[in-house]
């Protein structure tokens, strides 16, 4: 990606939000990775060049907070820096990140982790969840992307539900 299509992009999203203002929408850019990593030409990641570039009035943050610890980045120090973009929360657990090697980039970092049920990770979500209100948090979810491969799908979804339930309390 160079700053440019980025750029590009975000201009299609603020023109499309217009168009879903008037229906009580926004648009929303949900991340992976990849999004963490710098442009080819600027040391600016997409993901800053998005939250910079885009309304906030016609464009929430759907933060995908696993991912973003996957990434590397701290999704407290981007609420810090954004206050009030993040609408939306993807909650996911990841094993893996205390071992990860803190030379490799973004996507590198994928192949060191392996997605557990919530609470089962290494991810600390009350220390996130302290932070709801600065980041502008109105709805959340929780998935597991591979929740067939922990074992039984429901079983997973009952146990971060109840590790859930612990982080909120």
């Amino acid at each position: 990606m160079t700053l440019e299509s980025v750029k590009r992009r975000a201009a299609t999203l603020n023109a499309n939000g217009r168009i879903a203002q008037k229906f009580g929408m926004k648009m929303l850019v949900h991340n992976h990775t990849g999004e963490f990593e710098k442009c080819a030409d600027s040391p600016r990641t997409s993901y800053e060049v998005l939250i910079e570039e885009t309304d906030p009035a016609l464009v929430t943050m759907q933060i995908d907070i696993g991912w973003v610890y996957v990434a590397g980045v701290d999704p407290v120090a981007l609420f810090k820096k954004y206050p009030g973009r993040f609408e939306l929360w993807h909650i996911k657990d990841v094993f893996g990140l205390k071992k990860v090697n803190p030379a490799l980039g973004p996507n590198a970092r994928v192949s060191s982790m392996t997605f557990v049920a919530l609470g089962a990770g290494d991810i600390d979500y009350k220390k996130v969840f302290v932070h709801a209100e600065l980041a502008g948090l109105k709805h959340f979810v929780i998935e597991q992307d591979n929740a067939a491969n922990w074992g039984d799908s429901l079983a997973a979804a009952r146990v971060s539900y109840q590790n859930m339930r612990t982080i909120l309390s």
